[in-house]
């Protein structure tokens, strides 16, 4: 005797046009690193408006963020330097090379302090153009940081290090973090056209160039964990407040 035929599984018409608008809207977004979504997760932190998180420094994982076009990748440098954060790099670099009397060569006076600092303002700023907007908008690298945001810190700092050489594109893959790489090496080149003489030289550049992939490797360590201190605060803050109100 035949069997009657097992029912076919149907979608409600609410769910039919909700996966709709999922996949007609998924084509415009930035694809995500491999790894589950974190919402609510001790990783997660509350996040901007969609709009504005295409000028993210940090992508949490599974977040979903507008894809960068060439047009933006060419003013993304631009935001990262209107950031409050932005001089800080160069700030410790100048008190640094003040302390040690390293290159580039400005002397030790208080003056000379002043000259490193405006060094290394530009040098940074051209560290960020070329790393963060020319080669990512020629080569179609995300100039943006996944975070990985989950497991043991030794294993998120380990990730934070190797995106230094490691990059996500705008098609969801992962590769060598070319724009990175070469970026600082050109801006460390190019120092040699405005160094004082005495450091105007190709060792300062590559030495340069070293310091900088290790700076590049410490930002990055911070937009991994910076986002949990600022969990941390908000829930202390939150628990302060429900034990001072009046219904507690």
């Amino acid at each position: 005797m035949a069997l009657p035929d097992a029912p076919q599984p149907s979608v409600a018409v609410g769910q039919e046009q909700s996966a709709s608008a999922s996949s007609s809207s998924q084509s415009q977004l930035q694809p995500t690193p491999p790894g589950k979504p974190a919402p609510g997760s001790a990783g997660s932190v509350e996040h901007e408006s969609y709009t504005k998180r295409k000028w993210a420094q940090y992508v949490d994982p599974g977040e979903k963020v507008p894809r960068l076009s060439a047009h933006d990748k060419m003013d993304f440098w631009l935001h990262e330097e209107t950031q409050p954060w932005s001089a800080g790099p160069a700030l410790l670099s100048a008190g640094w090379g003040q302390l040690t009397d390293g290159a580039p060569d400005y002397g030790s006076d208080s003056a000379a302090f002043g000259e490193r600092f405006g060094a290394a303002l530009v040098r940074q700023a051209s560290f960020r153009f070329f790393s963060s907007s020319l080669f990512p908008a020629i080569d179609g690298e995300d100039p943006r940081y996944y975070r990985k945001a989950e497991g043991s810190i030794r294993s998120r700092a380990i990730w934070a290090a190797e995106r230094v050489l490691i990059t996500q594109r705008d098609s969801g893959y992962h590769s060598v973090n070319f724009s990175l790489i070469v970026g600082h090496l050109a801006a460390s080149e190019l120092t040699m056209a405005w160094y004082p003489r005495a450091s105007a030289n190709q060792g300062v550049a590559m030495e340069t160039w070293g310091t900088s992939l290790a700076g590049a490797a410490v930002n990055n360590m911070f937009l991994e964990f910076w986002p949990d201190a600022v969990n941390r605060w908000r829930r202390h803050r939150e628990r302060k407040h429900a034990a001072s109100s009046p219904q507690a």
